[in-house]
């Protein structure tokens, strides 16, 4: 069961007292040579993250586990692959080590890196229609296999009454433990980052009618953008 963190009841945090809590933060794993504007926005989206989740451990108690997506190593090694992968959001997640949360290995290896190498097929582009179902089928079902093992690790290490804070793109498919309360984080600036990325996600024809312009040239699919949505419980 998701709460959004809007609607948790102010006065009656402690109906969850003694129960599993995780706080589920969008991530959005973008790299240093993002544009500009894409920087400033990442860091008031982190900015009203870390107030957030502050709030949310005033009421609920203080996050003992942190999980990352794609991160898969404890210790240093995890600390320097969440740098890596995450580089706004890693001062705030090691200030939650900082202050007693442990991070954990949240993923598995093996399938963190098979996931990768059939994304990189597809990306590269694939001539033969059999090689590149055999590419999108083994990235689809890694891929669920990934969010299996996250919901797994988590399962297995927040302990009653404990607090965790998973940090995750927001299309994943993980199917939380049904008796983990799960407390969707969602500050102001969420929105303006999933329009940044929507805009720049559509087919260039797309972005110049809304700009006025017309273009002769012929339209051609773009990525789709990750739909808005409640986690699955």
């Amino acid at each position: 069961m998701t709460t959004p963190l809007s609607q948790m009841p102010k006065p009656g945090a402690d109906q969850y007292a003694g129960k599993r809590k995780l706080f589920l933060v969008p991530s959005f794993l973008v790299g240093p040579d993002a544009p500009e504007d894409m920087q400033h926005l990442l860091d008031s989206y982190w900015s009203e993250v870390r107030d957030h989740v502050t709030s949310l451990e005033r009421s609920l108690g203080t996050v003992a586990h942190a999980y990352h997506e794609m991160v898969f190593a404890s210790g240093e090694d995890g600390v320097a692959m969440l740098q890596m992968l995450n580089p706004k959001g890693a001062g705030f997640i090691q200030a939650l080590c900082g202050a007693g949360a442990a991070l954990e290995p949240t993923e598995d290896r093996a399938l963190v890196e098979e996931n990768t190498d059939w994304q990189r097929c597809i990306s590269i582009g694939i001539a033969s229609e059999k090689v590149l179902k055999t590419a999108l089928d083994g990235y689809q079902e890694s891929t669920r296999l990934r969010w299996e093992h996250i919901a797994a690790r988590v399962d297995e290490t927040l302990e009653q009454g404990e607090v965790g804070v998973l940090f995750i793109r927001e299309d994943h498919r993980v199917q939380f433990p049904p008796d983990v309360q799960v407390f969707y984080v969602a500050p102001p600036s969420l929105d303006s980052i999933k329009r940044w990325l929507d805009d720049r996600l559509r087919p260039a024809p797309a972005r110049s009618a809304d700009a006025g312009e017309t273009t002769g040239d012929d339209a051609t699919a773009g990525q789709s953008t990750p739909q808005d949505e409640q986690p699955q419980p």
